[in-house]
């Protein structure tokens, strides 16, 4: 049976349709009303080319920062950056599998060679849904925790030469709460809160904010392959959201939004969990 969901279309949602997000009011950037709050930052954004990954790009573009697109498929990389360009963004790729240091360190030393800087950095990538579902423990944690590891090492002290920096660590409720089997993910994810407290304490001295965010279910190519064993999985999911919706990619883009921008100028080491109220606690249960 076919998916329920057609991602590609951006179903349930416009921000698969790059012509709509940049859709904005003076467009010819004049300088009236509110500024953009990214610009001319220079933001790199892991495992880019789908997904959230995508949604912050793009979302970041927006708000007129040059992205670098992160991801290991050149295909929906590329397609991330066409997005971005196509409507006047400015946007790169580079393919880097952030499990591999030396991978990374390519990565943020093409950023500084292209914009001399790095600004922001988003740790979004992880492994494949397969190696999530099968419990493979190398991958969720060679990806999730040493890429993002890996990635922060090597750009921190680009930002303490720039004067500072925020780091967006991409976690997941199921660091927060025992969610199924997927053990593996669940330990990465919850490593991933760990390591962003620690690098918050550590370097907010140097004026870089590390942050994290915690979504809930968000409608992502991720779910494909489980909608293909069972299409109406998503909509046995939302009862479970106080909201009485699952997430959609621009949401995670706009906190994430939130915490490059000075706007969030006080927030360091804090875990941001946006989940329609998942965690909050069971408004199911009989009282």
């Amino acid at each position: 049976m076919k998916a329920k969901y057609d991602f590609s279309k951006g179903e349930r949602g416009k921000f698969y349709n790059p012509k709509a997000v940049f859709d904005i009011p003076n467009s010819e950037r004049k300088d009236v009303g509110p500024k953009m709050r990214l610009n001319n930052k220079i933001a790199i954004v892991t495992g880019a080319g789908r997904g959230i990954g995508k949604a912050v790009a793009l979302r970041f573009a927006e708000e007129g920062a040059k992205i670098i697109v992160d991801d290991v498929n050149d295909t929906n990389g590329t397609e991330t950056v066409a997005a971005i360009t196509n409507v006047g963004g400015e946007a790169m790729f580079v393919n880097a599998d952030v499990s591999n240091a030396a991978d990374a360190e390519g990565l943020i030393s093409e950023a500084v060679d292209a914009y001399g800087t790095v600004d922001i950095l988003v740790n979004n990538a992880i492994c494949s849904t397969a190696d999530v579902l099968n419990n493979n423990w190398e991958a969720n944690l060679a990806v999730a925790l040493r890429g993002t590891s890996h990635c922060s090492d090597t750009v921190i002290p680009v930002m303490q030469n720039g004067g500072g920096g925020s780091i967006i660590n991409i976690a997941s409720v199921n660091g927060l709460i025992g969610l199924q089997g997927i053990h593996a993910y669940s330990a990465a994810k919850g490593g991933v809160i760990a390591l962003t407290r620690s690098m918050a304490v550590a370097h907010g001295k140097d004026n870089i904010r590390v942050n994290c965010i915690c979504p809930g279910t968000i409608q992502t190519e991720v779910w494909e392959p489980m909608l293909e064993r069972n299409p109406q999985i998503l909509d046995e999911i939302t009862p479970w959201y106080p909201l009485g919706r699952i997430g959609q990619p621009v949401d995670i883009a706009n906190a994430a939004l939130f915490l490059a921008s000075d706007e969030a100028s006080f927030a360091t080491g804090a875990v941001f969990v946006i989940d329609g109220g998942l965690t909050a606690g069971n408004h199911q249960f009989p009282i």
